[in-house]
């Protein structure tokens, strides 16, 4: 089999496999796509070459979700190269584990309420409103939609009782969706207006033939440029499952509305649509916002507009305002290529695989963390190297030994630096050495079997009340101080210490993350490559609609928060400017992760369960979450004297003191267990 028949044959055995399906279709492109970067025979192909492809598809943007399919469908190809060929003993050049980018966790794209009523008042044919009411009210895909047929609504929908609509799903499966009162007169609206025999199809095109998937998003995309919107066909559906779960609807009910085959599917609809975590929130910090005076003081001083330098910045003449200049979105870092100037006083057999292991976990980075991941993880490798190489000059990688490395293991905790700073060293120079290993280079196993030396454990850095209170005062300021420095300080600020994200996150909002309405921003990919939902205090919310009130409308991809010269906010700008607003406070280190710390540790001292705090700082492990939050002494003593309350209510008294006549008699008349009544001890025993 050569490479001419090679993908006729397979895509013959994709039809055969999955005959319901377009994986043939999809999986077809994908290998045309690999043969327009490699032209070699199929069964030349090296891993080397898989990789190739896959720099070449970041290079142009791919999303990680395409990647990924492009890998495995490569992967699945090799597979049945080998059966066909009688090669089985060769082994498959795709290694997911090596190829494939790590995928995150990604957030269900919902669609905003006020964004669906500029949608629905776009749609002025009733045939669109029928396939839009289908897949909002109805959680339908688009192909499902398509496939309706008349004869397909089974009974309208009466007092009481919802229509019922049966549904030929994904994988040919059947199964039963219903409609409310509501969503079925725009159904039986447009079955009155335009007659026809219950086998033509629901939705048909001008030409009365049926509707394409391709042409009703289509028909979708033109209402949303009409009414300045975004949307996509299963957002819709997204959204329906997102309405249906905030009314806490049993995921297994929802699981069969949405023709899922397993809960796990249904579990990433929901992921961004929790009431439990949204109305634990929003009960803890009114309360905090309440019992906390942070009002500015009529003498409170407006905070300082003076835009934050970096130090040995030059200073220049005040840009524009936020307000007069229209800022534009930046694009995404491309990533640097393997020649980068980096150590060039270190030999090649350092720097080149260093480079090219930090380019190969460039793949499972957001792009936008690239840059600093690289120098992170570049600047520590340096450091080991420059050290090993002055203490003891080798030749290649393969003479380190386990002593070199445990001797700057040791030299490290002689001068004190902590267990983390040791990791952030060995872990990317491991990730090198493991490199070297597929690479053929005999690197010694026991440099892996260091013990590393023990983190201790840390209190949380949390500002404490006093402090938090007093920053917080400083801000509140900003929304007294009208000036447009003011309103974006303010913004930024309590979004960032009122919803717990990190700073890579708040430097990657963008205006679309943000559902005003709802009070919640999307996390896009945060730690992890993990989208999660955090939800707006009452002071977060007033804050960022005062920010936006001056500035001109934005795209959805534009940045939510700016600088003043119309630049998108920077990490190390906000940063220092971070700092540089609590100097003002008088509260001093005021960094972005305290931020983060006290935010926890307010939750759980007004009694936020400690998983609803897990979710909202998207932390994958607990224990995590138990280092950020610290209880305060007064709350555990408050609900031990609650729990134990509870407990003595339902038990014997255990207190030697003698009982009063009333309490014990109040007991057998409540019901209640009788107390233990004590004699005096007799002395004569």
């Amino acid at each position: 089999m050569d490479n001419a028949t090679a993908l006729p044959e397979f895509e013959r055995y994709l039809r055969r496999r999955y005959p319901e399906r377009s994986t043939a279709k999809h999986y077809l492109s994908d290998l045309r796509q690999f043969q327009k970067v490699c032209s070699k025979p199929w069964g030349e192909i090296l891993p080397e070459d898989i990789e190739t492809f896959v720099e070449h598809g970041q290079r142009q943007g791919w999303a990680v979700a395409t990647l990924t399919r492009r890998v495995a469908a490569l992967k699945t190809f090799f597979e049945f190269w080998a059966v066909e060929t009688d090669t089985l003993d060769r082994p498959n050049p795709v290694q997911p584990d090596r190829h494939a980018p790590k995928r995150g966790q990604r957030l269900p794209r919902d669609v905003p309420d006020e964004v669906l009523e500029q949608l629905w008042l776009a749609l002025d044919q009733p045939r669109d409103q029928v396939w839009f009411t289908l897949m909002l009210r109805g959680g339908l895909r688009v192909g499902e939609v398509v496939a309706l047929n008349r004869g397909d609504v089974l009974a309208s929908a009466t007092d009481g009782q919802p229509a019922r609509v049966r549904v030929l799903g994904k994988g040919r499966k059947e199964r039963m969706i219903y409609l409310s009162a509501d969503a079925y007169a725009v159904v039986a609206r447009w079955l009155a207006l335009v007659p026809g025999p219950p086998e033509s199809p629901l939705c048909p095109n001008a030409r009365r033939k049926r509707l394409t998937v391709n042409g009703l998003q289509e028909r979708l995309r033109h209402a949303a440029e009409k009414a300045g919107v975004r949307v996509t066909c299963h957002q819709l559906r997204h959204t329906y499952a997102r309405q249906l779960v905030e009314h806490e609807l049993p995921v297994t009910t929802l699981s069969k509305l949405l023709g899922h085959a397993c809960l796990s599917t249904t579990q990433v609809y929901l992921a961004g649509a929790d009431p439990h975590v949204r109305d634990a929130y929003t009960t803890a910090m009114a309360h905090w916002e309440q019992t906390t005076p942070l009002g500015p003081t009529t003498s409170a001083a407006p905070p300082s507009v003076v835009l934050a330098k970096r130090p040995g910045a030059s200073a220049s003449c005040s840009p524009a305002p936020v307000s007069e200049r229209a800022p534009s979105p930046l694009p995404s870092p491309a990533p640097p290529k393997s020649a980068t100037p980096w150590a060039v006083d270190l030999p090649g057999w350092v720097r080149m695989p260093c480079l090219e292991w930090v380019e190969q976990q460039a793949r499972h980075w957001k792009p936008s963390y690239g840059q600093r991941h690289r120098q992170h993880r570049l600047r520590v490798l340096a450091q080991f190297w420059h050290w090993q190489l002055a203490r003891r000059p080798l030749q290649a990688m393969a003479e380190l030994t386990r002593a070199d490395v445990q001797a700057f293991v040791d030299e490290c905790v002689t001068r004190k630096r902590s267990a983390s700073t040791v990791k952030n060293v060995l872990y990317p120079l491991w990730g090198v050495l493991r490199l070297r290993q597929t690479r053929g280079e005999t690197i010694a196993e026991s440099l892996f079997r260091l013990e590393l030396p023990k983190d201790s454990e840390r209190t949380p850095r949390h500002l404490s009340e006093v402090e938090a209170t007093q920053l917080e005062r400083h801000l509140r300021a900003c929304l007294v101080h009208d000036t447009p420095q003011a309103r974006r300080d303010a913004a930024w600020y309590f979004v960032l210490a009122h919803t717990g994200m990190r700073l890579g996150e708040l430097v990657d909002l963008r205006h679309g993350d943000l559902d005003l309405a709802g009070g919640r921003l999307r996390i896009d990919e945060g730690k992890g490559r993990k989208d999660r939902i955090v939800y707006l205090s009452a002071t977060a919310r007033q804050a960022v609609e005062h920010y936006l009130a001056g500035l001109p409308a934005q795209p959805p991809d534009a940045p939510l928060f700016y600088r003043a010269a119309g630049a998108p906010l920077a990490y190390r700008w906000v940063q220092f400017r971070l700092r540089q607003l609590g100097e003002e406070a008088g509260v001093a280190h005021v960094s972005p992760h305290r931020l983060r710390h006290t935010l926890a540790t307010r939750l759980i001292n007004q009694g936020v369960a400690v998983t609803t705090i897990q979710k909202i700082l998207g932390h994958v492990d607990l224990n995590t979450t138990q280092r950020y939050a610290r209880v305060a002494d007064p709350i555990v003593e408050r609900d031990y004297q609650q729990a134990m309350a509870q407990i003595e209510q339902q038990t014997r008294t255990l207190s030697l003191a003698p009982v009063p006549l009333d309490a014990l008699l109040a007991a057998t008349l409540s019901g209640l267990p009788r107390p233990y009544v004590t004699k005096p001890l007799d002395n004569s025993m």
